[in-house]
């Protein structure tokens, strides 16, 4: 089931929680998985905030930062680079 097909109050609940644990949905991923930019140090708290709503980590990877500009907490380091680019869970 997408992501997108569940009822309005459980993505909302969903959007709640991750913002809790300071990350926020990213762009992305395609057929309807949830996409989250992680905040440092925090994906061992995403995938805790995610359980009740039974939704896995399918993929998890590092995107180049470009022009876009996202807050200090959302910045990764990378091959030895400080603050190059986001780390993105997708969850189905």
């Amino acid at each position: 089931m997408s992501f997108y097909d569940l009822p309005h109050d459980t993505r909302f609940a969903v959007y709640k929680a991750l913002e809790a644990v300071e990350c926020q949905t990213y762009p992305g991923g395609g057929s309807g998985a949830l996409c989250v930019a992680v905040a440092k140090g925090k994906f061992g708290a995403l995938t805790e905030a995610l359980k009740p709503f039974f939704l896995d980590n399918t993929d998890l990877y590092y995107f180049p930062l470009g022009s876009d500009q996202p807050d200090a907490r959302l910045r990764h380091t990378r091959m030895g680079i400080p603050d190059s680019c986001w780390l993105v869970a997708v969850f189905r």
